[in-house]
């Protein structure tokens, strides 16, 4: 029959050091753990609160974008009508631009179409391009059919150095449409709504809603500033870090919010890093005790 032998005081004193060393390396890795989920959760709810105020300033800035052209499009009728009427004239496209560049200092271009959508002006540069022609055509036909109120999704068109956006209102002569005034903007606005709610670590992009996670624009600017950086997708990593996605109304755009995958990949991995060398003291220190205490006599 085998007796019991009791521990020493020492023996107890090990096997009490021990365990708190345990316990307290256990501790450290669930804290750990913790506040990484809540640093996550922390991103999350910091990207809702930042993607839901950029969109809330974007939506604000196409409405007053369009209100602005509208009231341009009335006011100066007059101007617009006689510029139809001698598009070689540049004392007019002159003065319409200065009335333009009172609301969009940095606006691109403009020009007038009539109810077929054709381009009046004779655009000699180049800057209406191909789809924004097609865009006037679509827009001036729902204008027709919706008896002179119609909506316009705005999307980034791709032109060489000078990516933009489209704002339309129907050009008429009292109750008579005539056709549409077309104005392109630069996207720097949108570029400083992003920039503006932007944490660190964070990601603003518009993406485009009819070709899933194309950029459109984001805090480094237009798709054409951005692909000497990076891809114009997307990538698979940074869909996956979505956290909030926002739809813009009429746009074809949706604002989404992720946090920068190298960012947060750097962020768990120096909270267990803290943690492991931690733990590590923990170890050395708890063994170091052990070791000295067992060495010791009843």
């Amino acid at each position: 029959m085998t007796e019991n032998v009791p521990l020493t005081t020492s023996g107890r004193l090990t096997t009490f050091v021990i365990a708190v060393t345990l316990l307290a390396c256990t501790v450290t890795a669930a804290v750990t753990y913790m506040n990484v989920r809540a640093s996550e959760d922390g991103h999350a709810e910091r990207l809702a609160a930042g993607t839901d105020a950029a969109a809330a300033d974007i939506e604000s800035y196409l409405t007053e974008s369009r209100n602005l052209v509208s009231a341009i499009a009335r006011e100066h009728q007059k101007l617009l009508t006689a510029y139809a009427g001698q598009p070689e004239s540049a004392e007019l496209r002159h003065e319409i631009g200065k009335a333009l560049r009172g609301a969009f200092p940095d606006y691109f271009t403009f020009t007038i179409a009539d109810r077929t959508g054709e381009d009046l002006i004779q655009d000699i540069e180049g800057f209406v391009g191909e789809a924004c022609q097609a865009n006037i055509r679509e827009y001036v036909t729902h204008l027709a059919d919706a008896g002179g109120s119609a909506d316009y999704r705005t999307v980034i068109h791709p032109q060489a150095n000078n990516y933009h956006f489209d704002v339309m209102a129907p050009w008429s002569d009292g109750d008579r449409l005539k056709g549409v005034f077309f104005v392109s903007l630069f996207p720097t606005r949108l570029q400083g709504i992003l920039q503006t709610h932007q944490s660190p670590g964070h990601r603003l992009a518009l993406i485009n809603r009819e070709r899933p996670y194309l950029i459109e624009v984001s805090a480094g600017g237009a798709r054409d500033r951005i692909s000497l950086r990076r891809e114009i997708n997307l990538t698979d990593d940074e869909i996956a870090a979505i956290a909030a996605k926002r739809d813009i109304p009429g746009s074809r755009w949706r604002l989404v919010g992720y946090t920068n995958p190298e960012h947060r990949a750097r962020e768990r991995t120096d909270a267990w890093v803290v943690a492991i060398i931690v733990i590590f003291l923990l170890i050395a220190g708890g063994g170091a005790a052990a070791w000295m205490l067992s060495t010791r006599t009843g």
